[in-house]
């Protein structure tokens, strides 16, 4: 009998945790990473106590989310606009994370504006390349900080083509 190799685990990260229906969502990326040959793992997967006090709990999802990241052979990240032109910063660190074990990020935007632009649209930045209180605005024709963009293996406009660009690449590793 051949044994089934395990699908590769990839991390999935995002803001999708605030999304009002968070776990639905999470179940959909999964889905779809289990369509790709990819094994999802979702943060809303953990079991967290919700009695213990605030900063327990805060804890307890900061530990339970690195062992996921831990756990993965990639991230595929959602680097959406969120809350204003930026990234969810949660999000940008747990790529820092993830880059700094080595692992390949792939990521997607609902929004592939250059950056500058963005900044812009939401009312932050003038046309001098400087922002409202008078500080420079990243101009390097990107659509996040440089730090995220340059460190992605991919950016993408949907989570689909994320997932599928992590998918191949992986294919191609193992």
């Amino acid at each position: 009998m051949t044994e089934t190799p395990a699908k590769p685990r990839v991390y999935l990260a995002g803001p999708g945790v605030f999304r009002p229906e968070p776990k639905l969502f999470g179940e959909q990326l999964k889905e779809k990473c289990d369509r790709a040959g990819l094994h999802g793992c979702f943060p809303l997967d953990n079991e967290i106590d919700g009695d213990a006090d605030p900063q327990e709990i805060a804890t307890a999802i900061y530990r339970a989310n690195v062992d996921l990241i831990n756990s993965a052979q990639a991230i595929i990240a959602d680097i959406s606009p969120f809350r204003g032109p930026n990234m969810d910063p949660g999000t940008a660190w747990e790529i820092g994370y993830g880059i700094a074990r080595g692992l390949p990020v792939f990521a997607w935007t609902s929004d592939a504006s250059l950056l500058l632009e963005r900044t812009r649209r939401h009312g932050q930045g003038g046309t001098n390349g400087l922002d409202t209180a008078g500080w420079t605005i990243e101009n390097f024709d990107l659509v996040e900080n440089l730090m995220i963009a340059i460190s992605a293996a991919s950016i993408h406009d949907s989570d689909d083509d994320a997932i599928a660009a992590c998918a191949a690449a992986l294919r191609k590793v193992c």
